[in-house]
């Protein structure tokens, strides 16, 4: 395994709604990614995923926890210079590519934001130059950058928001949901760009999604997430052929597959989250190499045995 390029640490992220009550948004996880690799997140709508991602990018300032990014803590981190050159660093690319961009601004000026911002262009033609390249890059046109974002489709956008992301050459992006609001045709062709830009700018996703079929096609290492917590972290392989809590087996069995007789005979499992051994607090625990269960001791004894 190469080095680590990201730690999260017992990251919390809990929301006051009112004068007593908190919503914990997340609830003390912890995970490391490493560098060139695809971390999948995964888990059902407001279990916390894209709040776990803003919260390691400071959209979000941490309620509690370490997010340690290059051997340096980011919530620590207060300076302008430092916020700047952490910014450059970490990109992020946002699930809604309609709400996204800025509709007054044309896609020159969206994608060379960045590029003013941190000063990486010295005048008005290798600006432009830049930008272009981007665009061909990402499977545009370089006659795109002077039209507006009501111009294009919502797959091209996501592609504008990818070279926005790529601009100021970063190590690490966060791609929020990049394709959950994109026609199914289209959401292929979005993740294969990701994986070949990886490949080309050595890069490092996190990549955050609720359709595991596609989490399983781009990721090296998944985390299922529910409720906050983090309940399962394993090899992508791993995680899919020997699924050990209740809710990762839940939610692999919702997912479809092109087999009229299989899908006339599958077995759809209901999580039930009363079924757990509540005599003491679960804990992230090695059930086998490299495969993380959240479970007490009794579930850990029992899980082993399963896995047998």
């Amino acid at each position: 395994m190469s080095q680590k390029l990201l730690e999260v640490k017992n990251l919390k992220q809990h929301f006051k709604t009112g004068r007593r009550s908190v919503v914990k948004a997340v609830d003390g996880i912890s995970f490391d990614i490493y560098k060139g690799e695809t971390f999948g997140l995964v888990g059902e709508s407001g279990c916390g995923k894209s709040t776990t991602g803003r919260t390691i990018i400071r959209l979000y300032e941490a309620t509690d926890g370490d997010v340690i990014f290059n051997g340096i803590n980011v919530h620590d981190k207060k300076s302008k210079s430092h916020l700047k050159e952490f910014n450059q660093k970490m990109q992020m690319i946002f699930q809604d590519p309609y709400a996204s961009l800025n509709p007054r601004m044309t896609v020159l000026d969206i994608i060379a934001e960045g590029l003013d911002v941190h000063g990486l262009v010295k005048n008005e033609k290798e600006r432009k130059k830049r930008v272009e390249d981007l665009l061909e890059q990402v499977g545009l046109n370089k006659e795109h950058a002077n039209r507006y974002p009501h111009e294009f489709s919502g797959g091209q956008r996501q592609r504008i928001g990818i070279a926005r992301a790529l601009a100021v050459d970063p190590e690490f992006i966060i791609a929020d949901e990049p394709i959950s609001a994109l026609d199914v045709s289209i959401q292929a062709q979005v993740v294969n760009l990701l994986k070949d830009l990886q490949e080309q700018y050595d890069l490092t996703y996190l990549f955050i999604a609720h359709d595991l079929s596609m989490v399983k096609y781009i990721s090296d290492r998944i985390g299922v997430m529910y409720f906050g917590k983090l309940v399962e972290l394993a090899d992508s392989d791993e995680l899919y052929k020997n699924p050990v809590h209740p809710y990762t087996k839940s939610l692999l069995s919702a997912i479809p597959l092109p087999d009229p007789d299989y899908e006339r005979t599958r077995n759809r499992i209901v999580y039930d989250p009363n079924q757990h051994d509540t005599t003491e607090e679960p804990e992230l625990r090695e059930i086998s190499p490299n495969h993380w269960v959240l479970c007490t001791t009794k579930e850990f004894e029992a899980y082993k045995q399963e896995l047998k």
